[in-house]
């Protein structure tokens, strides 16, 4: 079957033996994230790229697929935080171990969240980022009526703006680039206004730049959500001791959190469509990737589907 790897030769499209264990996934949606593309900036991979994904059962269930596999026997796993599992990213699709850019994964069955009914399988590996947005909204205790500020319009920050807005928040938006603030607002966000400061600020883009923008934006006292991957050290300036910020962080989620997630894509069509700008065909792999990682094509979500 075709997977999708990272060689000597640069991401390409190889032939690989199908799955040996686990339920069989056909995958119909899988997107790039941030982390493929500096995965497979470091070098050749073991693994098929992929953590964003789903697909059909051989029954033809629609599922998304929640990409880490929980030992179920660690202190957070007991203690009904699977997310925080001390060995999950050992066994995560798509950094560890095979992922979704392939014609099929095999599947841990615990890791299969089925799909809401009238939910695309097209849009399946929307699940995972929607899902991260989610959970860190749910940590930061978002209320309705409450005031947020989203810094960053990509990916992780128009999934933030859905979670908040569902959450009943009232969302302000700072984006850097004008098509990403044309997609904020699609879903409901508003420009942030000049000098207005928040109790709440969620830092979807995980660079030095939305690290000091968050801090001068923050209230006294207030709360800052990192949602955005720092991939790169960040210096925090005094600032953020001097207005003794609370700095939460989310990472990945729960069952419960993926299962809303994926409900998330049937009741906000518009983040569909604010989220996807391209799609591409598994043979395509090496310029969907390209288009991901290049700002100038005006790309926030690259899909493949085999």
């Amino acid at each position: 079957m075709r997977a999708v790897r990272r060689t000597d030769r640069g991401v390409e499209l190889v032939e690989v033996p199908p799955p040996a264990t686990g339920v069989r996934v056909r995958v119909t949606s899988a997107g790039i994230c941030g982390s493929d593309l500096h995965l497979a900036a470091t070098g050749p991979l073991p693994q098929t790229l992929g953590h964003e994904f789903g697909g059909l059962l051989d029954d033809g269930t629609a599922v998304a697929v929640r990409p880490y596999v929980a030992c179920g026997s660690c202190g957070p796993c007991t203690s009904g935080r699977p997310h925080l599992c001390t060995t999950g990213l050992t066994r995560f699709y798509g950094v560890s171990i095979d992922g979704g850019m392939a014609d099929e994964v095999g599947v841990d069955p615990a890791c299969l969240v089925p799909l809401p009914t009238g939910v695309d399988p097209a849009d399946a590996g929307l699940a995972e980022p929607i899902a991260v947005a989610v959970h860190g909204i749910g940590r930061l205790g978002v209320r309705p009526g409450q005031r947020v500020l989203v810094v960053g319009a990509g990916p992780i920050g128009l999934c933030a703006i859905a979670a908040a807005l569902a959450a009943g928040a009232d969302v302000d938006v700072s984006a850097r680039r004008e098509t990403r603030q044309a997609a904020a607002a699609s879903l409901g966000a508003r420009p942030a206004p000049d000098g207005a400061s928040y109790d709440l600020v969620v830092d979807a883009a995980g660079t030095a730049d939305a690290s000091a923008d968050v801090v001068e934006r923050v209230n006294p006292g207030g709360t800052v959500g990192q949602l955005g991957t720092w991939w790169d050290p960040v210096a925090l300036s005094g600032a953020w001791q001097l207005k003794e910020v609370t700095l939460v962080q989310g990472f990945l989620y729960s069952d419960d959190e993926f299962a809303a997630a994926a409900g998330l894509i049937r009741s906000v069509p518009a983040l569909r469509a604010a989220l996807v700008t391209h799609r591409f065909g598994l043979a395509d792999a090496a310029e969907a990737f390209r288009v991901a990682g290049d700002r100038s094509t005006g790309a926030i979500k690259v899909v493949l589907e085999p």
